[in-house]
């Protein structure tokens, strides 16, 4: 039976909550997930070093013009045999996305600041691993502090039950503040956080991917505020240093996709941002509460008159994270009920 882990600051152990099968990356975990499926492994491509260990090619070129293989219909979308990291993991996003995530095949790792998952948390999470015999695994860690992320991704890669070859970076903060009065310290905050925490976090996993010869796929959540500074009335929405910094989320993406995409020494890794418009989250409560005219006119500010939900976003990551996106890099999937559009 597969359920959640918490990985502590003991790098060299991991905290057992309930039952937990825990074994190094292998090539036969992938290739008995592969079987399952009824997926049969190809045969091996003679290009040296761009093949997984087992001979299961994912996502690899093939032969000097380097056409990618063919995917049956039935598998575009599934993130079987793989591991996805999943940054911001408490949040509502976060939470939702280790539901979705592991119904689609995948092992998932939660990333946050906290120590600990509530014991709600891990009694829901536990079920949803048992649910779909998937492991899902909790790590602490401050994603703006280079060495803390650099011991993260050690405790995930020693302790992983399938290759890591997906990163979904939804850590954010925001601040309303008007920028004459808005204090630096704040500021930085928030871009410590909303770029900085990303870049640390994609160039792990790229490394771990680089070592072990693996393709994959990294998603960063960027924002609809990129292209639309919202007016609320005659003050507007005072938030320049998020949306400075969901703007270098996108610079982000694309220069990482530029580099990582064919380096001709690794396989590709894709890079994608998604921005969503405005989601109904426990974060947005409070400020409805101290500003109420704010719902009506973000409501009325797209063409389907209303907020989105958590569920409304996951399908976007799923696409992106799978092989059903395969020519997509350095793109921005947009879901803002048409928000920038007006």
């Amino acid at each position: 039976m597969s359920s959640i882990k918490t990985c502590i600051e003991d790098t060299s152990a991991s905290t057992t909550i309930g039952n937990l099968r825990v074994g190094p990356q292998s090539s036969l975990v992938l290739l008995l997930r592969a079987l399952e499926m009824g997926i049969q492994p190809l045969p091996l491509e003679k290009e040296a070093g761009r093949n997984l260990p087992n001979g299961v090619r994912i996502g690899i070129p093939s032969g000097g013009d380097k056409v990618m293989p063919t995917y049956r219909p039935e598998d575009l979308f599934r993130l079987d045999a793989r591991t996805v990291v999943v940054t911001g993991g408490l949040g509502s996003v976060g939470i939702g996305l280790a539901r979705t995530l592991s119904y689609y095949g995948a092992d998932v790792v939660l990333i946050d600041l906290l120590p600990s998952p509530s014991e709600e948390t891990i009694e829901m999470l536990n079920t949803v691993a048992s649910t779909h015999k998937r492991e899902i695994s909790y790590v602490s860690c401050d994603v703006t502090n280079e060495e803390s992320v650099s011991d993260a991704f050690k405790r995930i890669t020693s302790t992983a039950v399938s290759p890591i070859r997906g990163l979904v970076a939804c850590a954010g903060l925001s601040g309303r503040c008007p920028a004459v009065d808005y204090p630096v310290d704040n500021f930085r905050k928030i871009m410590e956080i909303n770029v900085t925490g990303i870049f640390l976090c994609a160039r792990a996993i790229a490394r771990i991917m680089h070592h072990q010869q693996l393709s994959g796929s990294i998603v960063m959540f960027a924002s609809a505020t990129f292209d639309s500074v919202l007016l609320t009335g005659p003050k507007g929405v005072d938030t320049c240093a998020y949306n400075t910094s969901k703007s270098a989320v996108l610079q982000l993406a694309r220069s990482l996709a530029a580099e990582w995409g064919n380096d001709g020494e690794h396989p590709p890794i894709r890079v994608n941002t998604i921005s969503p418009g405005y989601i109904m989250t426990p974060m947005t409560r409070p400020t409805f509460e101290e500003f109420p005219e704010l719902r009506k006119i973000w409501q009325e500010g797209n063409m389907l008159g209303r907020m989105s939900t958590v569920d409304e976003h996951q399908s976007s990551v799923v696409f992106l994270l799978s092989d059903g996106s395969s020519y997509m890099t350095a793109t921005d999937l947009r879901a803002d009920a048409g928000h920038c559009s007006w």
